[in-house]
């Protein structure tokens, strides 16, 4: 007889859930799975950062020459030299910090592809080795990556300029002011299709052209949604900017390096998870309720036991 009289008897299967217990909210599981999953997402924020640190090098020379003028002209009546020098230091380390952390989120390429499929996964509640997945998904999303990070840099430097001569134009020519203020609603367009692009890109076979117009689609067909998420992942994404100047405590800045990214992504890909479910892989609804309707499969099956992207 196992066990003991029937005690300590570790055979027996356990009690398991009960049937009609009602599923967990998102945002309990979104918590549940940080809470378990907490050190493996600071590991994978610090390889992230770690692998594209040539990537933010490139983009923080980019940065500093916007930047650099706006807080020398902001600063040069703070006080004496000393001073200037000692305050526009500290506010390039924060601003430069806290703007490639958002590239980060934003996406800069192949790393981010490696990145985004371990959070995808870690939303999903289903396993990913943090190391070897981010390198080998890194690698399989390498053409995509790099064509979305070009992308990327020639739709902001165009805008820019062009954001830029139509804001000195309507100085002169007010009704001009128009199409400054289109172009910066298009840019916010273009800025929250990116919550979709890169979990897209990790999880369906797509060319980089459908990827950016299903993104489009989604940003529009979910406008309300996809602004209130963009908005959230803006807040969150401030936070420890914001703490800082509060406290006056610099080392809150590496909040973003050991896992503040991680938890934006995170979030991230619990939204975009509900979202393609629900227009993407609708027939896995149907296939929980209706086994044998095969028939009515709108896109691809789940991801097979080698990690293959779905097709669409």
């Amino acid at each position: 007889m196992a066990g003991f009289f029937g005690f300590f008897d570790y055979t027996k299967p356990g009690p398991g859930v009960p049937e009609n217990q009602p599923p967990k909210s998102k945002f309990v599981v979104f918590f549940e799975v940080t809470a378990r999953k907490f050190w493996k997402l600071c590991w994978l924020n610090i390889l992230y950062f770690l692998v594209s640190l040539p990537i933010l090098i490139l983009l923080y020379l980019v940065i500093g020459n916007y930047i650099f003028p706006i807080i020398q002209s902001a600063t040069k009546e703070a006080g004496n030299i000393k001073d200037i020098q000692s305050l526009q230091g500290f506010l390039m380390f924060a601003f430069s910090l806290t703007l490639l952390s958002g590239f980060m989120v934003f996406g800069i390429g192949p790393t981010t592809a490696g990145f985004t499929y371990i959070v995808r996964n870690f939303a999903r509640e289903e396993h990913a080795w943090v190391t070897s997945d981010f390198f080998e998904h890194t690698k399989k999303n390498l053409k995509e990556g790099i064509i979305s990070f070009i992308t990327d840099l020639l739709v902001l430097w165009i805008f820019s300029v062009a954001i830029r001569f139509y804001s000195i134009q309507s100085l002169k020519y007010p009704s001009v002011g128009i199409i400054k203020y289109f172009l910066i609603f298009t840019l916010f367009v273009y800025f929250m299709m990116h919550i979709y692009i890169y979990p897209m890109m990790v999880t369906y076979n797509l060319k980089v052209r459908h990827i950016y117009k299903n993104a489009f689609i989604f940003t529009i067909l979910k406008l309300p949604h996809t602004i209130g998420m963009f908005l959230l992942l803006a807040t969150v994404w401030l936070i420890p900017f914001i703490l800082l100047f509060v406290t006056r405590f610099i080392p809150m800045l590496l909040l973003y390096l050991l896992v503040w990214v991680s938890l934006i992504g995170l979030a991230q890909n619990f939204y975009t998870n509900y979202i393609f479910g629900i227009y993407l892989n609708p027939q896995k609804k149907s296939e929980e309720q209706f086994e044998s309707q095969e028939n009515t499969e709108l896109s691809s099956s789940k991801d097979d036991d080698s990690d293959s992207k779905e097709s669409v």
